[in-house]
């Protein structure tokens, strides 16, 4: 909380504006709403019109108190822009269900900020509202709609909503011996500071305030609408005054915990604004990585690929690794010294109503960065699925996302889906993988491993997808042991499961050089179909492919292709001990390298083999 205060102060700018992301740092006694009816009046209270508004027009920002802030049940109305229920007298004449007590509840509040001293546009919404005319303007102009009944038709939908649930903004048609102009209400910075102003003296209860530390007003309930404007999870709540879930500890929820009330706004505030500015987002999960003093953070979830220009070219040779430095710290130099630091959350709900924070670090902003270059220049593969400007595949580490799809993804309208409960909850196991350079989760690992074992269970792009970020894995796995050149094919290993990885790989490419331009893509190859049996039983399963190859295969090959294959069968053969070969049972993980790192050096270096000169 101290921090997102600092933060707070660090972006003071931007409060109540729009940043460079079009997001907006709320000011403190405000919160957020989707509006679907806008009505406009003048000066003087006198209504002029109004109209429904459109899709993404709805966003508004209210003034609240610290009830309406956190309604969920009973009678607790917005200071100034709320539902019909509320601000319309005469919503009982046309709605049944909510009685007059609504209306009573805002107008008395209303009427207590005209009287403190208010902004002329608030006098002038008080004066129109206090005719009890609202309703009846919104049906003249054909806002609302009546049933034969002569009352509001909740059939019909204003925007999303019934008509009777419909939530209410302002906007002033300026006087011209003022001034000529609409006034927006909702984005006046001299009106949040009026109702700041007039809300604060409303808070008189003073207590020890656990993040400034100072005796200060503070407040019994805090702010919800964190991860987005519909959240009605809270990150602190200790509303359990009958079921008393403290007793035994405190006497009172104050004696727990107790948070001034503008402390608490700015921290709240701050976090949603991180969140929706630069946090990443999926269903119940938000993860957010910032610097307090408002340095511009790298995007941990991106590939390697974002963090270049589209013209660099990147290569598999050792100059990848320093390129990825230079791009990650040129364009973060500001977090790269020992006085930047990085905090690190993640959050998620456990009920409609309980947010938790279920990861919390806060490192120095070089090591952050380290971290990711690390990441960047481990968990890589050649990606034929993302491609640079001249179609050739990208050296890149994948997005977090990918390789959960990889793992745990199902084939539909031939794209990798996942369950969004698993999708959230395996990205938040990869992601110290990134942060703190841990491990790769084994059952990950296996998980994408058995996908790239049965390769007829997924269409081309997608089997290619899951076979190179698999590699990727392996690499992150086993590439510090064996040299950054892991991704080069090794004609000296002697490796079995490399070998084998490698015979399969020519198998496949021997039997496609035979294809026509129409069975390319849509005819699997016997080292396809049969990659899963091999795994299971190399040696007779090679036997099979190979006598395969053998009868129907071979003659439609040139000469000089033949040659060439037999040769690099025999040169993989010669490097097999035969006892170890005799002895072989299953194949483990890494014969998915050898099989990957020949396909790309055959594709490569001899993709014409079978034309005739």
């Amino acid at each position: 909380m101290q921090e997102l205060c600092n933060t707070y102060e660090k972006a003071s700018d931007f409060v109540g504006k729009e940043d460079d992301t079009g997001t907006i740092l709320l000011p403190i006694a405000h919160s957020t709403q989707n509006a679907q009816i806008e009505v406009t009046i003048d000066v003087k209270g006198e209504f002029c019109d109004a109209r429904i508004l459109g899709k993404g027009e709805g966003v508004t920002i209210i003034p609240v108190t610290e009830d309406s802030g956190s309604r969920s049940s009973g009678i607790t109305p917005h200071p100034l822009f709320d539902k019909l229920c509320y601000i319309a007298g005469d919503y009982t004449d046309f709605c049944d269900g909510k009685t007059q007590e609504f209306f009573d509840a805002y107008i008395k509040q209303l009427d207590d900020w005209y009287l403190f001293g208010c902004h002329p546009y608030i006098e002038a919404v008080y004066h129109y509202l206090k005719m009890k005319t609202l309703i009846e303007d919104l049906v003249k102009t054909g806002i609302l709609v009546l049933n034969v009944e002569n009352k509001i038709d909740d059939s019909v939908k204003v925007g999303n909503v019934a008509q009777s649930e419909a939530f209410v903004r302002f906007r002033i048609r300026t006087d011209p011996k003022v001034g000529s102009g609409i006034g927006e209400i909702w984005k006046e910075s001299e009106v949040y500071d009026d109702y700041i102003r007039y809300y604060l003296t409303k808070i008189t209860k003073t207590d020890l305030d656990y993040i400034t530390g100072k005796q200060i007003p503070c407040s019994d309930k805090q702010p919800s609408k964190i991860r987005n404007s519909a959240d009605k999870a809270k990150l602190i709540s200790a509303n359990d005054t009958s079921g008393f879930t403290y007793r035994g500890r405190f006497t009172g929820r104050e004696e727990a915990l107790s948070l001034g009330y503008i402390p608490s706004q700015k921290a709240h505030n701050a976090l949603k604004w991180l969140i929706e500015r630069q946090g990443y987002r999926r269903n119940d999960r938000a993860i957010v990585v910032w610097n307090p003093e408002m340095k511009e953070v790298p995007n941990w979830w991106e590939d390697t690929y974002g963090y270049f220009k589209e013209e660099t070219e990147t290569d598999f040779s050792a100059s990848y690794a320093y390129k990825v430095r230079e791009a990650i710290k040129g364009k973060y130099c500001d977090l790269d010294n020992k006085n930047a630091d990085i905090v690190v959350m993640v959050m998620d709900a456990a009920t409609p109503g309980r947010l938790s924070i279920t990861y919390y670090r806060k490192i120095m902003g070089s090591t952050f960065l380290q971290k990711l270059i690390d990441w960047h220049t481990s968990c890589i593969w050649s990606m034929r699925y993302r491609r640079d400007k001249n179609g050739k595949p990208v050296v890149m580490a994948p997005t977090v996302e990918d390789i959960v799809k990889i793992a745990y993804g199902h084939e539909q309208n031939e794209k990798l889906s996942v369950d969004d409960k698993l999708k959230n909850i395996t990205i938040e196991r990869l992601f110290p993988c990134i942060i703190d350079g841990k491990k790769i989760p084994e059952d990950i690992m296996c998980a994408a491993v058995e996908r790239a074992n049965n390769p007829l269970a997924y269409n081309t792009r997608n089997r290619n997808k899951i076979m190179d970020i698999t590699c990727a894995l392996l690499n992150k796995k086993y590439g510090k042991d064996k040299g950054e050149n892991i991704m080069a094919l090794d004609r000296n290993s002697e490796d079995i499961d490399y070998l084998y990885g490698r015979l399969l790989a020519v198998a496949h490419k021997m039997e496609y050089d035979t294809y026509t331009d129409e069975e390319k893509g849509k005819r699997d190859t016997n080292a396809d179909r049969y990659r899963n049996r091999m795994v299971q039983n190399p040696n007779r399963t090679w036997m099979l492919i190979y006598g395969r190859l053998l009868d129907s295969y071979r003659k439609k090959l040139s000469v000089k292709a033949q040659t060439f294959y037999q040769k690099e069968i025999q040169q993989i053969c010669d490097l097999m001990n035969p006892k170890v070969v005799s002895e072989k049972g299953r194949l483990n993980e890494q014969y998915l390298i050898g099989y990957n790192c020949e396909l790309s050096y055959l594709y490569t270096s001899h993709k014409d083999i079978n034309e005739e000169e």
